[in-house]
């Protein structure tokens, strides 16, 4: 663990994400800097109402889609929340696409002057930075520099790669290599190895690997001189979509982040009982990766879910296992291993 490394968790600012971001403990909170897209309108709207009461801490903001389509009518919207963070001192980076920076309009580019900098969000798949790819950061990087704005950049690759040679991992690290000589830039690397869906686990115990901290690892000690920050899609997926919100689930799901795995536990049924049930499971049957309640919000919701002195009306079930799946995630990447 490196002390004062900055960690990039993407947010989809969904109501039990937020939760986990109001409930980070205090003495992380200097080293967190979410990105939260905000992927449609009505979440333009509650950004606006509730980002300085839930994260008045630095924070970043794209509007882009998934995709990095950032459609005209969520040009309006950006430009709308920027005005407004300027005016209320929010603590705001925003998020732009390379190719998006390189059109950006004077009125754009006068409004993100205003901030600390800017972050350059480069999409890319399959350990792979194209000569194209190097040419849209030069151009933003161009574009930033006549406006004297400062910025820094992530790779995000969406989902992890299954797998990967040494020879992957050589020619990606020289890529980063050449974008460092070249930008003299601060980055980030940002995957997500989480599965897109559930539906197919069975009820019970199993694991997924934490492919997305593996690659990582491996090109951080690659590339040791260089600095890389370490970024994720936590819990959620990258390709999670608000669909999925529509879909009724049969049942509950505990996701603890450990060293190099997700621990699922899943239930038979979505009932309190069946909340309470997983949650002892973890507890008694995983207490050696159990971290204690004091370890985060999300360890105390498990903690009490668990616990026969808590009544069970007190005892937070539903959409609160993502809250305690984010919360432990969080909590568990920056103080036990970055």
């Amino acid at each position: 663990m490196s002390t004062g490394a900055v960690y990039i968790p993407i947010i989809k600012w969904q109501s039990w994400e937020q939760k986990a971001l109001e409930k980070v403990d205090d003495s992380i909170r200097p080293r967190l800097l979410p990105c939260v897209e905000v992927r449609d309108s009505s979440q333009h709207q509650n950004l606006i109402n509730k980002l300085s009461d839930v994260w008045p801490n630095d924070v970043m903001i794209d509007y882009a889609n998934p995709k990095g389509i950032l459609t005209p009518n969520r040009l309006i919207e950006l430009q709308e929340f920027l005005e407004i963070a300027i005016d209320n001192s929010m603590p705001v980076i925003p998020v732009l696409g390379p190719e998006h920076i390189s059109s950006a309009t004077p009125r754009l580019l006068d409004s993100i002057a205003k901030f600390k900098y800017i972050g350059i969000r480069l999409r890319i798949t399959d350990l792979v930075i194209s000569t194209k790819d190097i040419d849209k950061v030069k151009t933003a990087v161009f574009t930033l520099q006549k406006s004297n704005i400062s910025h820094s950049l992530i790779i995000d690759l969406g989902t992890t790669p299954d797998e990967w040679s040494n020879e992957d991992i050589e020619k990606f690290t020289a890529s980063l290599t050449e974008l460092k000589s070249l930008f003299n830039i601060r980055f980030h690397l940002i995957s997500g190895a989480y599965p897109s869906s559930l539906a197919s686990v069975k009820a019970g115990v199993t694991k997924f690997e934490r492919r997305d901290w593996r690659l990582w690892s491996e090109i951080a000690k690659r590339t040791n001189g260089l600095a890389i920050g370490y970024g994720d899609y936590g819990i959620l997926s990258p390709e999670w979509t608000e669909e999925v919100l529509i879909r009724r689930s049969g049942s509950r799901v505990i996701r603890y982040t450990r060293d190099d795995n997700w621990l699922i536990i899943k239930s038979g049924g979505a009932t309190v009982d069946d909340s309470i049930a997983i949650s002892e499971i973890l507890i008694n049957l995983y207490a050696g990766d159990f971290k204690g309640e004091s370890f985060s919000f999300g360890d105390k919701l498990l903690a009490d879910r668990a616990s026969p002195s808590v009544s069970k009306k007190n005892k937070k079930c539903g959409h609160y296992h993502i809250t305690e799946a984010w919360s432990h995630h969080i909590a568990f990447v920056l103080k036990e291993q970055y």
